[in-house]
């Protein structure tokens, strides 16, 4: 997996409004690479809450996730079909990967 390749993508195609974070392990390591995408000021108006996108593991998931974004993320955009059933952190189970 190209690690590097997709953090490219999510760092230079989510807009310049956005911001990229690296970390660890998000709980859902076998669910990796997990990309958690925080509703701006406006989508928290609405009720919206940060939403889990989960094996993220491809360039072409990655461009999904920067457009879904671009477009304003959760609560003022639905995420593109492509991204399969996106998650609250409620719904994820913790998972420690091995060494964790």
């Amino acid at each position: 997996m190209d690690h590097e390749g997709i953090a490219d993508v999510l760092g230079t195609a989510i807009g310049p409004e956005a911001r990229l974070t690296r970390v660890g392990c998000l709980w859902a390591c076998d669910l990796s690479n997990v990309v958690v995408v925080n509703p701006g000021v406006e989508g928290r108006r609405r009720g919206a809450r940060p939403a889990w996108v989960t094996k993220v593991n491809t360039v072409e998931r990655a461009r999904a996730v920067a457009d879904w974004v671009r477009r304003g993320g959760p609560g003022l955009a639905e995420p593109p079909e492509e991204l399969g059933e996106v998650l609250s952190a409620a719904g994820l189970r913790r998972v420690s990967a091995p060494g964790r």
